[in-house]
């Protein structure tokens, strides 16, 4: 009875994390609008665009997948979902909740720092912030727990299938302009699954939970940029979603 409250409230947790985000770029933007640096606005200085482009690439890769997960536990409500996918949400649950509040909390912290000594005045509200979104990384299972959640779920019959399944569905429709990427994400499951049994068959496993669950994480994230990436080429004729993408892919993904 206990685990369909749990998905929800982690959930919950991965967009309360996500809002944050989005709330401290929003902040930064305006303050960029009217904060002068070196003769010019924080806005037009090309450095403070390169790290504002880093921030919304990771809140991007977050955001499309707290909203995919969304869409499992949605269909999972109604039973429309087959085996496959009842595993990879049993698995993306915990990974979305950990990987977007671990975003979140790394972000917020940029953010903070773009303002300069405001960022840590108690009056302009950016600490409260920064604090706030730390707590997204404890409350509903810190990492290291949720780790260990995804890792019963790797152990299941049938995941691996599943996830790789997913994944080439995922980036199945992208055009020849993103393929490096479609070819990154193969690579990254196929690393990682090689890790997985590397680490089980040396008694590893469990140490190296959280790599594999923020390796798997930041997989599905450049799948579901470059997916939506690739639709927004075709639907909208828009080149943004696919920057976006590349961005991240330039993060890294294996953090294994």
């Amino acid at each position: 009875m206990i685990a369909p409250v749990l998905n929800q409230t982690r959930l919950w947790n991965s967009f309360a994390a996500l809002s944050h985000f989005r709330r401290g770029l929003q902040l930064l933007r305006d303050y960029g609008s009217r904060r002068r640096v070196f003769g010019r606005l924080l806005r037009d200085q090309p450095l403070h665009l390169n790290t504002l482009a880093g921030l919304q690439a990771e809140f991007e890769g977050g955001m499309h997948l707290a909203l995919y997960v969304a869409e499992l536990l949605g269909k999972s409500e109604h039973g429309a979902l087959d085996d496959r996918h009842r595993l990879l949400l049993r698995l993306l649950v915990p990974i979305t909740k950990l990987l977007t509040a671990k975003q979140a909390v790394a972000g917020v912290s940029e953010i903070v720092e773009g303002f300069g000594g405001a960022g840590y005045i108690e009056d302009t509200g950016l600490p409260g912030l920064l604090r706030d979104t730390q707590v997204f990384s404890i409350w509903e299972g810190t990492t290291d727990v949720l780790s260990l959640d995804a890792l019963k779920v790797l152990r299941s019959e049938g995941t691996w299938a599943a996830i790789h399944g997913v994944l080439l569905a995922l980036i199945g429709q992208v055009g020849g302009d993103a393929e490096d990427l479609a070819a990154l994400i193969r690579e990254s499951y196929r690393a990682t699954q090689a890790s997985y049994v590397e680490s089980v068959e040396h008694g590893r496993s469990e140490a190296h939970a959280r790599a594999l669950a923020l390796t798997l994480g930041r997989t599905f994230e450049l799948a579901l940029l470059v997916r939506h990436a690739a639709w927004a080429a075709r639907a909208e004729d828009a080149r943004r979603p696919m920057a976006a993408a590349r961005r991240f892919a330039l993060h890294g993904v294996n953090r294994m």
